[in-house]
């Protein structure tokens, strides 16, 4: 059974990849994974619940998952670095997933709940990482953590990288050390 569910993670997975989120049926992941639909229905009950467990078990397979609860263990500022740069790093890895999942969220597919789901995911994430800062005393003035949350959020959006490096030609490493530095400086006071 771990092997099945597995499978059809990682099938899906590669069937958005290539395809988008429409292509993701039940019973055509199934066929890909060389499964019952009745084993696809053991591990999913739904559409929605079978891509947004996709994204998460990339998220772990991938080590995202590990690397994110690895920087939760340094001091705030540092730890609000390292969440930012391993995000930005991971971007060009999932993002024609992301954008087939954003394009579902958009479009009002099951897959948008799984978009919702990674966006929220990773909202909270930052969240805790800001608050620490907060917490610290080294919020840049005219923050609150709330504002300062929904800021790096919406700066780190996989659109962004997209226009960037995608359309403009920016290299994946540029785009991600410009837009750390950028969301740091902007949020976080220096130490004293």
């Amino acid at each position: 059974m771990p092997d099945s569910r597995e499978r059809i993670l990682e099938t899906a997975f590669q069937l958005v990849r290539e395809h988008g989120a429409s292509a993701v049926t039940m019973a055509g992941l199934a066929d890909a994974a060389g499964l019952s639909r009745q084993m696809v229905y053991v591990h999913s009950h739904s559409r929605a619940g079978l891509l947004t467990a996709m994204a998460r078990d990339h998220d772990r397979r991938s080590g995202f998952a590990a690397r994110v609860s690895a920087a939760r263990k340094l001091p705030a500022p540092e730890a609000l670095e390292r969440l930012l740069r391993e995000w930005l790093a991971y971007v060009p890895e999932i993002l024609p997933v992301a954008r087939a999942l954003e394009a579902a969220a958009i479009t009002g597919e099951a897959g948008g709940e799984a978009w919702r789901n990674r966006m929220d995911d990773l909202h909270d994430q930052l969240g805790d990482a800001v608050a620490r800062v907060a917490e610290a005393g080294l919020l840049a003035p005219g923050w609150t953590a709330a504002t300062a949350t929904d800021w790096a959020w919406g700066r780190v959006q996989p659109a962004g990288f997209d226009h960037l490096v995608g359309a403009r030609g920016w290299s994946a490493e540029e785009y991600a050390d410009r837009c750390a530095r950028s969301v740091l400086a902007e949020l976080v006071r220096p130490e004293p």
